[in-house]
């Protein structure tokens, strides 16, 4: 009775196997990213000492890993799963961790640019364009054309999730929100008929990327965009104050640059006056 119930599982199984593909891919992607949301904890509500000094090499080493293992990998569909990973982690790689600044430590931040800032849109267009450029002259391999697209998917989404809060009127961002729970409902319910229909591994996991993004447009939309961001008004307030600090300090060392080259400009002779 048990080895004829393990062989109706393992029937069943292979037959919802093949559409169910995308959809496991998308989720273990929203898990990554729950999951991921704990390594950021010490930054912001609990800032830790020299933490950026461990969490962003554990974090690179992996992202540059992934990369590795999708170019190097002969099974085509197992390389592009290693670079939809390779795409997530990148994001934390380059849009997330060297901007967070920690309170003290040998390194405060890695970088001062912050590329979710409102002004980001127009180099994540920039660089959609350029990835549209070299993945029709093939002059980057497959996978990695993957991995870049999951990134500026990721950063797209994130340029909306880090500014809604002070660019949509309080009133108008639970209709902003649902217009875009419905969009991206629409747009997942497509891509998992797709992904049904769809002929090769590969193109399962590709489209599993895509499905992963709308995902959490719904999940996002459908609650936390509804009304300001919680963690916004918790914590970003402070990292804003720090900015205002450091962009005063700049103002004051520009004007004693201004005073030096002045009395230096006073005190040196004129060469052609006689």
């Amino acid at each position: 009775m048990l080895k004829v119930l393990i062989r109706l599982i393992k029937a069943l199984w292979a037959r919802i196997k093949p559409w169910l593909r995308a959809p496991i891919i998308a989720f273990s992607g929203i898990v990554y990213f729950v999951l991921s949301l704990l390594i950021f904890l010490p930054f912001r509500m609990k800032p830790v000492e020299n933490y950026n000094l461990f969490a962003f090499p554990i974090m690179a080493v992996i992202f540059l890993g992934l990369v590795y293992k999708a170019c190097t990998v002969e099974k085509e569909s197992k390389g592009y799963l290693y670079a939809y990973f390779a795409g997530i982690v990148m994001w934390q790689v380059v849009g997330e961790i060297p901007y967070i600044k920690v309170p003290a430590g040998k390194i405060l931040q890695f970088s001062a640019l912050n590329i979710k800032m409102l002004g980001g849109y127009f180099y994540a267009l920039v660089g959609w364009i350029f990835l549209h450029i070299l993945a029709r002259t093939g002059a980057l391999k497959k996978q990695v054309v993957f991995a870049f697209g999951i990134f500026l998917g990721i950063w797209s989404f994130e340029l909306y999730m880090d500014n809604y809060s002070f660019s949509v009127p309080l009133e108008v961002m639970p209709i902003v929100a649902t217009v875009i729970m419905w969009v991206a409902l629409i747009a997942s319910i497509v891509l998992v008929i797709m992904a049904k229909k769809a002929d090769t591994v590969v193109r399962k996991t590709v489209i599993g990327g895509i499905l992963y993004i709308t995902l959490s447009m719904i999940l996002m939309s459908s609650g936390p965009w509804k009304k300001p961001q919680d963690f916004y008004i918790k914590y970003e307030g402070s990292g804003l104050v720090d900015e205002v600090k450091d962009a005063q300090e700049e103002i004051q060392y520009i004007e004693h640059i201004k005073t030096r080259m002045s009395i230096q400009s006073y005190m040196t002779p004129n060469p052609w006056a006689r």
